[in-house]
């Protein structure tokens, strides 16, 4: 019998081509997967490069938080001082009428003194009262006394570091006073009197005279007028006043004392530092907010 000889095939000869055509198809894809994987690794160093700036952004923007927010400490630690040492002065002044108020009432004849008006002004009731449309005083013994426990009170020098003026305030009630110079001469004229009878010619005073305020600015003691305006009740309406004019109590003297404000000129400053620290919390404020998606057009 004859056998069949076998012919060798030629290469590619008898493959799948299902096979081949898969795998052209997977070389493909891998290719394509590689080239998105560097697309991919190439945006995500572009973005590590933007969120790095960013983060430097957002550092040099906490820094300047930091820093405002260290400033305002600051100048909240400043406006402290200065309000402790107002209040400091606030009690040496309290005490300095107190000490006044203790002297009037041990003396022979006790005089009663009210401190009113948080401790600013000495008050002394029904000592000093002015007769309607009077302005010279009555009871100078009662005056002299008055002006002698002041002067004891301002000759200290520790006192007088604290005050910037001290006022001799005439008042009077809201009867009319017909005269040229009216209820506003009057009252002015009652603390000119007081005043007067202190210092003048015949006064044992004088030494009030030569008082100087705590920065040697200006002289101490100072008169003024207030009119009806201040009556020892407080505000009146317009009725009231028109309706109960003779008030014996409202034609006084009252003694007001003024503190050197040794804080002004710091406050100023102050307040220009909080002015620039909160245009730059503005500034950055603005720089935080999240802003609007711009729309190409």
């Amino acid at each position: 019998m004859f056998r069949r000889r076998q012919i060798p095939k030629k290469a590619g000869e008898g493959e799948n081509p299902f096979l081949l055509t898969f795998s052209d198809f997977m070389a493909s894809l891998l290719a394509i997967f590689i080239l998105v994987l560097i697309v991919t690794l190439i945006e995500l160093d572009k973005k590590k490069k933007i969120l790095s700036g960013q983060q430097a952004v957002m550092s040099v923007k906490r820094d300047k938080l930091i820093a405002s927010l260290k400033d305002i400490e600051k100048i909240q630690q400043r406006i402290s001082g200065s309000l402790r040492g107002v209040s400091n002065r606030e009690q040496v002044l309290k005490g300095i009428l107190e000490g006044i108020k203790e002297q009037l009432g041990n003396s022979k004849s006790p005089i009663p003194i009210e401190i009113v008006e948080n401790n600013t002004v000495l008050r002394i009731p029904g000592k000093l009262v002015f007769e309607t449309n009077e302005h010279s005083i009555q009871n100078k013994e009662t005056a002299n006394e008055i002006g002698e426990a002041l002067l004891h009170a301002l000759s200290q020098e520790q006192n007088r570091a604290i005050l910037d003026t001290v006022f001799i305030e005439g008042h009077t009630d809201s009867q009319t006073n017909k005269s040229e110079m009216g209820n506003w001469g009057l009252s002015a004229y009652r603390a000119i009197s007081l005043w007067n009878l202190w210092t003048g010619n015949d006064g044992s005073l004088t030494a009030l005279k030569s008082l100087r305020s705590a920065d040697n600015s200006k002289w101490l003691i100072a008169v003024s007028g207030y009119a009806e305006r201040r009556p020892t009740s407080g505000i009146l309406d317009p009725q009231s006043l028109i309706d109960q004019p003779n008030r014996p109590e409202d034609r006084r003297i009252d003694i007001r004392f003024t503190l050197m404000s040794e804080e002004k000129q710091s406050l100023e400053e102050l307040q220009g530092s909080m002015h620039e620290v909160e245009e730059k919390m503005k500034a950055l404020i603005f720089e935080l907010e999240p802003k609007p998606p711009i729309h190409a057009p």
